[in-house]
């Protein structure tokens, strides 16, 4: 229904160009109206990001969504139906949030560079950012909102989060434990000479790790389950005029389309964005820092801005969130309960991922295995 508004009076006369930038997709706008997006693995069944376009952009109406226009579907000789291509209006806008937040982080860190060591930086040096941070953070709770409104379609209808979701979860990050330490240990010598030490203290606190995963997971079941983003960090969202616009609703693409289509939580998308800071925290200091002593400098500067941050968006969040009874009644806290056990499983899944595609990168993981691990 909302082709017609996004495509104009003038769709055949629109130009048709590739943008700029890598993607696993086929993309091309056109105009500055429209944004054709082809899938280049063809999957049978019910693609998670056309459902959830559909939904967002006919049912709930959710404003902070690329809508959708249109979609492009093949039926084989087997019955089954495959999506090609998705059609979405186009989104003017400054870059991605990751790219918005490592090169603020980074311009924050230079000014730094030549001061004396120990000068202290100014109260609410961060505000502007910060004040974008907890936009971000109501947009992630309008859309989780929008996603727990009841509904008679089986497939978006929030359903009360039971013990055994809980136990499952449970499991799910025990299992992801096991099998990323025994990555891990399995492939050592990849990691960089400078996370050994890391990469060691992880592999020491292995059974301190499953200790806080039962820990975290004794809470009495709170909230409801529905279907979230799956896949949400900084790079999921654009930033448009001081405000974002949330994108990519595919899921974890390892996952199978079932996997990503089940309900959950929306704490786990919480733990992916607090984990997406942690990121930007490691990977600025990465950029800026050019030796020990520059690390050493530069380090209590990162991880003040990361908790600076961590502290906005939760706090931001839970104001927008609490009172839709979607994760219980109590603020939310990071490291403690449903929220602290999917951060956990979220670093552990980061690790075993670096390890098998950029080994240089597996320190950022372990870091967090290890703080989050202790809490």
């Amino acid at each position: 229904t909302a082709f017609d508004r996004l495509a104009g009076k003038k769709f055949n006369a629109l130009s048709v160009e590739r943008p700029r930038g890598s993607s696993s997709n086929t993309v091309v706008t056109m105009g500055e109206r429209l944004m054709l997006k082809g899938y280049r693995r063809l999957r049978t069944g019910a693609n998670p990001e056309l459902e959830m376009g559909l939904y967002l952009t006919e049912v709930a109406h959710f404003p902070n969504c690329a809508p959708l226009a249109g979609a492009l579907e093949y039926i084989g000789n087997d019955g089954e139906t495959r999506l090609v291509a998705m059609l979405q209006g186009y989104v003017a806008n400054q870059g991605d949030g990751w790219t918005h937040s490592l090169e603020y982080l980074q311009r924050h860190l230079e000014q730094y560079r030549t001061t004396p060591a120990g000068d202290a930086v100014p109260v609410n040096a961060h505000e502007a950012y910060l004040a974008l941070i907890r936009v971000l953070a109501v947009r992630t709770a309008e859309l989780h909102r929008a996603l727990a409104q009841p509904t008679r379609d089986p497939a978006f209808s929030p359903q009360p989060l039971t013990r055994a979701d809980i136990d499952a979860y449970r499991q799910r990050a025990i299992d992801e434990t096991r099998n990323a330490l025994g990555m891990l240990k399995s492939s050592l010598e990849q990691v960089p000479t400078a996370d050994r030490d890391r990469a060691g203290a992880v592999l020491a606190q292995d059974n301190q790790v499953l200790t806080r995963i039962d820990a975290l997971s004794t809470l009495a079941p709170q909230g409801l389950k529905t279907r979230i983003h799956g896949d949400y960090h900084l790079g999921q969202v654009l930033v448009k005029r001081n405000d974002f616009v949330i994108i990519d609703f595919e899921g974890e693409t390892g996952h199978s389309f079932e996997q990503r289509c089940a309900k959950h939580s929306p704490l786990r998308d919480v733990a992916g964005m607090l984990r997406s800071f942690s990121y930007v925290h490691h990977s600025a200091l990465r950029k800026v820092a050019h030796n020990e002593a520059e690390a050493a400098r530069f380090a209590p500067l990162a991880r003040a801005w990361e908790a600076e941050v961590r502290a906005a968006f939760l706090a931001a969040y839970d104001a927008a969130a609490r009172d839709a009874k979607i994760y219980g009644s109590k603020a939310l806290q990071a490291g403690n309960g449903l929220l602290g056990l999917f951060e956990l499983e979220k670093a552990l899944y980061e690790l075993r991922y670096e390890l098998g595609n950029r080994p240089g990168w597996a320190g950022i993981p372990l870091q967090g295995i290890l703080d989050l691990g202790a809490t």
